[in-house]
């Protein structure tokens, strides 16, 4: 997803779009790659298609797969380490200077965070729908959903950082991250880290950025996303593997999850 700016190869690129206020680029990346510590000169929003991988700043290290938004601010240094698989993203390079009289939008560019799933996913997949369709008007649709997308992560916000994040946090997103197959609730989570479920439900989102339920629901749609890809399985095994109550469930939020059906999903990478 990151395209070398100092040093380093650069990211091979499907197509490029100029329009007011941005830069909007598809790109792949083969499995098992990396790009050196580099950074960019302008803000940077980025999309995982398919695929995934591992950023490196500040001494820390950021998963990042399937159907993940991450923002990155301009200068700031950073590396990446690509998955075993192929993969393919968006990004988009933001001219700030176009947003500078709206300041939560200024804002949500300057600081380096990542969501899952959601509205931000659903425009993202749009925004590569209009770039790769033989039509005159695909740039401006696309123009017109990267606005919809800044907006969209003003909204959101960065998740608050905590100097210290709370144990039973850490142990929470731990057991989300074990139990997202299974159906588990707040409640079962609550109880089982020591804590009341609003004070988990209020902590998680303050800290992450999303509910848990949105969590599972992402995690849920990115182990199927993964399945789809490297396997030929049906779709209604994949479905109730992932943790959904069945193929029709399974198709309706992963639908609003990455803006296309599972079949389309998998028949667009084949």
């Amino acid at each position: 997803m990151s395209e070398s700016d100092q040093q380093g190869p650069k990211a091979p690129e499907l197509t490029a779009v100029h329009v007011p206020g941005f830069v909007i680029r598809l790109g792949v990346h083969p499995g098992g790659s990396e790009i050196a510590r580099h950074y960019h000169d302008d803000p940077t929003i980025c999309y995982v298609l398919r695929g995934g991988f591992t950023e490196y700043s500040r001494g820390e290290a950021a998963d990042c797969g399937t159907a993940t938004l991450k923002v990155m601010p301009a200068g700031e240094p950073h590396s990446n380490r690509f998955g075993t698989a192929e993969t393919r993203g968006l990004r988009i390079e933001v001219d700030r200077e176009r947003f500078a009289e709206v300041p939560a939008i200024y804002r949500a560019l300057e600081e380096r965070w990542h969501t899952e799933g959601g509205r931000g996913a659903e425009l993202a997949h749009r925004m590569v729908s209009e770039l790769t369709a033989a039509d005159s008007a695909g740039p401006i649709a696309a123009e017109g959903l990267a606005l919809e997308l800044l907006a969209e992560l003003a909204r959101i916000g960065a998740p608050r950082r905590e100097a210290s994040t709370p144990a039973w946090l850490i142990a929470a997103e731990e057991q989300i991250r074990e139990r997202f197959r299974t159906a588990v609730s707040v409640g079962e989570i609550a109880r089982d880290v020591g804590v009341n479920p609003a004070t988990l439900a209020r902590g998680y989102r303050r800290h992450y950025g999303c509910t848990v339920g949105e969590r599972i629901r992402s995690l849920r749609v990115r182990h199927a996303a993964r399945e789809l890809i490297e396997t030929a399985e049906p779709l209604s095994e994949i479905a109730l593997r992932a943790g959904f109550y069945d193929q029709s469930h399974f198709t309706n939020v992963f639908r609003r999850t990455l803006g296309v059906t599972p079949s389309a999903y998998r028949a667009g990478l084949q």
